[in-house]
């Protein structure tokens, strides 16, 4: 299986890879002003045209494999997510670039999602998943450490943001058997949550 294989859902949602045609449904949502919060400042600015332009040069280079999250049930803008920094030689991959429309939190859809993304790591063989997280955002983090992630350590100062200040990255990860205890956690949750 790779990361970028086509075909990539659930009953829940469905991943496509990200594309131009992504951009306007993108810019319409909720995205745009919530970005600021976490984004790093990149080479070519901070609108939001910049930041697409920069994930659709970064996926050209292979650098990171982003998609557009689709709700099955409706056919709704769902969010976006990427795989990054993958290293097959150490069979490691990150996990990042999260957001969900705010009336998709707390739902069937953030959780079936992570379950996508570990899934399919596994399935590619990764012994390593790692989420980078603006140590800030500790409603993510504890997300992540409910799933079995461990958190490694922070690194201070680590990344400019968009808005001109400094900000720390916590650095959490599923290694070897978590994995599977993470994706069995997800598939519970998902049955979960689609029968309440």
């Amino acid at each position: 299986m790779r990361l970028d294989e086509k075909d990539f859902h659930n009953d829940v949602v469905r991943l496509d890879l990200l594309e131009e045609s992504d951009r306007a449904r993108l810019e319409a949502s909720g995205a745009v002003k919530s970005m600021w919060d976490w984004m790093p400042v990149i080479p070519t600015g901070t609108s939001f045209h910049a930041y697409f332009d920069f994930m659709l040069a970064l996926k050209q280079q292979g650098t990171i494999i982003p998609f557009s999250v689709t709700r099955q049930s409706d056919g709704a803008f769902a969010g976006v997510i990427a795989y990054l920094d993958v290293s097959r030689t150490h069979r490691r991959v990150g996990v990042g670039y999260i957001w969900h429309p705010p009336d998709m939190r707390g739902t069937v859809v953030p959780v079936a999602t992570q379950m996508a993304m570990i899934g399919r790591a596994f399935g590619a063989r990764m012994r390593r998943i790692e989420f980078p997280i603006a140590a800030a955002n500790e409603r993510a983090i504890r997300a992540l450490e409910r799933l079995g992630a461990r958190k490694e350590g922070v690194l201070r100062r680590y990344v400019r943001l968009a808005d001109g200040s400094w900000g720390d990255l916590a650095v959490l990860s599923l290694v070897d058997a978590e994995i599977r205890g993470a994706i069995d956690l997800l598939k519970d949750r998902v049955a979960e949550m689609q029968l309440a």
